[in-house]
């Protein structure tokens, strides 16, 4: 893969972050607001930048060789992404979500610290 893709995936990558968590805040803001149509529209969004980011991801780490740091990290985004799915899906139900909050708190907290080189391996 030329240096000029790979740069382009990670910029995409990059972005996606912003993006993702912007709309699941206002997923869940407009769900706790009881505006269903707007909640679906931004829960949709939220899907389509978390898929976006799940294939840059995956041609990254094919185009840098499977590292075992980023494939860790991939790992443990998809079970964000998750765990993002499950609190909108119970909040929705009227569900207790508070140990979903924190298992969240960690996975992006691991995933940055991952992708920023914090913690290596």
């Amino acid at each position: 893969m030329s240096p000029n893709v790979v740069t382009i995936l990670q910029r995409i990558h990059t972005d996606s972050w912003f993006w993702i968590l912007l709309f699941f805040v206002l997923s869940f803001l407009l769900l706790k607001a009881g505006k269903k149509t707007a909640k679906k529209i931004a829960h949709m969004l939220l899907r389509l930048i978390a898929l976006i980011m799940i294939i840059t991801g995956i041609l990254m780490l094919v185009a840098y060789q499977f590292p075992i740091a980023y494939t860790l990290k991939g790992i443990l985004a998809i079970a964000m992404f998750g765990v993002m799915e499950m609190i909108l899906g119970m909040t929705a139900r009227g569900k207790r979500t508070g140990p979903f909050w924190g298992v969240l708190i960690i996975l992006v907290a691991l995933v940055l610290l991952i992708a920023f080189r914090v913690l290596t391996f």
